[in-house]
């Protein structure tokens, strides 16, 4: 059997979107910038390198895809990364495809939140795999393409070389990503990254120059890279520095990027603005005084709502373009939603959209039975309490006041009252749909689809201030 030298790394889809399956779902691309991040430092050694990401197509039309370019059968490990819970099932059906098509064929399975949990519970779930890597694959990846690898769990700074887009497979459909820092440690009890320590920021001309870079690879076109950081915490000086070197640079890039509303100071954003930020996803969750306490988002409710109002009013100042992220918490009941969504109210005229639903727990047994304790302390109850230890993700029955049927369709509720299909479009095609799918397009695909499934409004929604029903 003839066998390619090209290290292929494919990126496990899913079989369906994680919140809610719709065609504007299934059109939605996420690149895999930490399976890049590897594809990348291996090219760089001197390797043929692939990134195919498995999307909504099947296991079986990605597998066709690899043997059409010639890419499988290789003579190096087959490299496939886990993204999140909901991709397990496909990742399954995927390296099944793969050993048929080649016995032989060795498979190393990545995808730290997926398989660092627990590696046992995983080899039940994943028996196709030869080898599953539990951490950061940086520091050991050209190991992992040699018989005996390097599994230990190594600490891996945020990477200072520009991931190469061009190792993707229809890279151009893609947004791109530029890495700013690795790590959260702020401690919120349903996060994956609580415990990570938060890294310093790149240098701000490295991270100018890499932005640069990655429009060289899109060969000069209009490009909206998200700036990857769980939390993204720049200082005034720091972000006056990326403004002056992307101004030294001529780059005309509008970027996006996340963080937490109190860990961003209002002064930054003037500079910020000026550095080319046009989207910044914020992570409210809440806006309810005891969910705030519960979630563990800050010990001082007060303080922590008016460090989000100045930021999301800085925001709009300078044209920044915010999404807020709103998370039906467990314990959640009527008066806790009403205060999160009289807040949102108030600041809507500054809001360009919102993203809404209720809280998972994510990972086997292991690590989701310390968060369902919690939980199910302050009112909740899994919706099947054996699904942890069947797929990794549990669905809540927040409390008495919403079960989960009650908290999807508040979630949506919410969503609705904040965007409508025109602020919907234009949040999603900055960063997640194809780079060539217009409002044409869209439309189209609006008008298949069922509306009881959409979290937008079809008319226009309301933006005032201070509303009140």
């Amino acid at each position: 059997m003839a066998r390619s030298n090209v290290v292929v790394f494919v990126s496990a889809g899913m079989t369906a979107p994680k919140k809610r399956d719709h065609s504007l779902a299934r059109r939605q691309l996420y690149l895999n910038y930490g399976a890049l991040s590897l594809a990348t430092m291996l090219q760089l050694k001197g390797y043929d390198t692939l990134l195919v990401h498995g999307e909504h197509d099947t296991p079986e039309v990605a597998i066709q895809r690899l043997v059409a370019t010639g890419a499988i059968p290789s003579s190096f490990p087959l490299m496939v990364s886990i993204p999140s819970f909901y991709a397990l099932d496909w990742a399954k059906a995927f390296c099944a495809l793969a050993k048929k098509a080649d016995p032989d064929c060795r498979i190393v399975v990545g995808g730290r939140w997926v398989v660092g949990p627990d590696v046992t519970w995983l080899r039940t779930k994943l028996p196709e795999a030869d080898i599953l890597v539990e951490g950061l694959g940086e520091p050991i990846v050209e190991s992992l393409l040699s018989v005996i690898p390097d599994l230990r769990r190594l600490s891996a700074p945020t990477p200072g070389f520009t991931l190469n887009h061009l190792l993707v497979d229809g890279y151009e459909r893609y947004q791109p990503s530029v890495e700013a820092s690795r790590g959260c440690g702020m401690k919120c009890v349903f996060c994956e990254e609580r415990d990570i320590p938060l890294e310093k920021l790149r240098d701000p001309d490295d991270l100018a120059a890499s932005m640069a870079l990655v429009q060289e690879q899109y060969r000069g076109a209009a490009i909206h890279p998200y700036l990857q950081a769980s939390m993204f915490a720049p200082s005034r000086q720091w972000s006056e520095r990326l403004a002056m070197a992307v101004q030294r640079l001529g780059l005309r890039i509008e970027w996006r990027t996340e963080t937490r509303v109190d860990a961003m100071t209002p002064e930054t954003v003037a500079a910020l603005a000026q550095a080319g930020l046009k989207v910044i996803d914020l992570g409210l969750e809440t806006a309810s005084p005891s969910q705030i306490l519960a979630m563990g988002k800050s010990r001082d409710p007060d303080r922590y709502l008016r460090r989000a109002s100045d930021l999301i009013e800085a925001c709009r100042e300078h044209g920044v373009r915010v999404k807020a992220n709103v998370l039906l918490y467990a314990g959640e009941t009527q008066r806790t939603l009403d205060e999160t969504t009289a807040w949102l109210d108030h600041h809507a005229s500054a809001i360009a959209g919102v993203s809404v639903g209720p809280v998972i727990a994510y990972g086997p047994p292991k690590t989701a039975d310390p968060l369902l304790s919690d939980w199910i302390a302050r009112g909740a109850r899994p919706v099947d309490p054996t699904s942890a230890e069947a797929t990794g993700i549990t669905v809540m029955h927040l409390s008495k006041h919403f079960d989960a049927d009650e908290a999807e369709a508040a979630s949506l509720s919410l969503s609705r009252r904040f965007m409508d299909a025109s602020s919907y479009f234009e949040l999603k095609s900055f960063s997640y749909y194809p780079r060539d799918y217009g409002r044409a397009d869209f439309d189209r695909d609006v008008a298949a689809a069922d509306p009881a499934r959409l979290p937008f409004a079809l008319e226009p929604a309301r933006v005032t201030g201070d509303m009140r029903d």
